[in-house]
């Protein structure tokens, strides 16, 4: 049905891609200069073309179905490579640039090993990464994206929430060496020195799961000066660190990073999106979001399961 070009409903997959990067018709509205209604009748229209349902409504917004998703992740890679074809016959020129702001950690451990696949398809383009501390009480107004760890204090339409970020007990391979038991034993991790990325609320939640809660380990290292330093203690057999399972995925494939204590995992908090306050500087903002979402989508998939999770005990107000 779709084998000829001009009988793509192109108006139609350019405003679905719209509300589903939004999550909701009037910011995609506002974006394409229409009204909700416009926005509506097209993602209408273009449902009874596909004979699908790619949306629907929830409590908080809409939601798009499987089919939605799917059709989502194509249309904006398809866009995206519009958008580098314009750029690459521009009179304009101008070099781009793309301003990101991201906590340390996620940044060496996470981003930056896969931005190359990003950069290799906005060749010319001035890419400037800058830390972000974890809960940000402020998002530069100069940023064309920010990934923030703990909600970010703007308003709930420019903010998508990433995922949650897993934390499991591990040590270096030759910290553990043949000591380790394979039944989960908290005794064995209270015997070293634990890793603290903050003042210990962490590994306090993780013994209080684990039934020691109040319980002392031998020695501790507080380590405040960013994540990436963490991981650096752990794979140097310092001690114990909890530690994101997304970012060390390498480190336990290949046997330099053991998990510890199998029987539980944290998951403390999420990490977030946060979009400009108006629009896009350019149309490359809007890629790096579209791919951010896919990379994270990617490296959870390709993630084996190691335990099954335990659910967080609701702190005191």
């Amino acid at each position: 049905m779709w084998r000829a070009k001009h009988n793509l409903p192109l108006n139609s997959l350019r405003v679905f891609e719209a509300v589903g990067r939004h999550g909701q018709m009037r910011r995609a509205a506002e974006e394409l200069c229409v009204t909700q209604g416009a926005v509506s009748q097209q993602v209408r229209k273009l449902e009874s073309l596909l004979g699908v349902t790619l949306l629907h409504r929830t409590n908080t917004g809409l939601a798009l179905t499987p089919q939605g998703a799917r059709l989502l992740r194509d249309v904006s890679s398809a866009l995206d490579g519009l958008v580098r074809a314009a750029e690459r016959v521009s009179r304009n020129d101008q070099v781009a640039e793309l301003r990101v702001v991201c906590p340390a950690g996620l940044a060496s451990n996470w981003l930056v090993p896969r931005l190359g696949q990003f950069l290799e398809r906005y060749r010319g383009h001035e890419f400037w990464l800058e830390p972000i501390a974890i809960y940000p009480r402020v998002i530069p107004a100069d940023v064309d994206l920010a990934i923030t760890y703990g909600k970010p204090p703007v308003s709930e339409e420019r903010v998508t929430r990433l995922g949650k970020s897993q934390l499991i007990p591990v040590a270096s391979a030759e910290l553990v060496g043949a000591d380790r038991s394979d039944a989960p034993d908290v005794n064995f991790i209270l015997s070293h020195t634990l890793i603290h990325a903050d003042d210990g609320a962490e590994w306090r939640l993780w013994l209080e799961l684990a039934g020691a809660e109040g319980a002392r380990s031998a020695s501790n290292i507080y380590l405040s000066a960013g994540y990436h330093m963490i991981v650096d203690a752990v794979r140097r057999g310092l001690g114990i660190g909890l530690l994101a399972r997304r970012f060390i995925e390498k480190d336990l494939a290949a046997g330099h990073m053991v998990v510890v204590h199998g029987g539980m995992q944290l998951e403390p908090e999420h990490y977030y999106v946060v979009r400009p306050e108006d629009a896009y500087r350019s149309a490359t903002g809007r890629a790096f979001e579209s791919w951010l979402y896919e990379q994270w989508d990617l490296s959870a998939e390709n993630a084996a399961p190691l335990f099954p999770s335990m659910p967080t005990p609701r702190r005191a107000e």
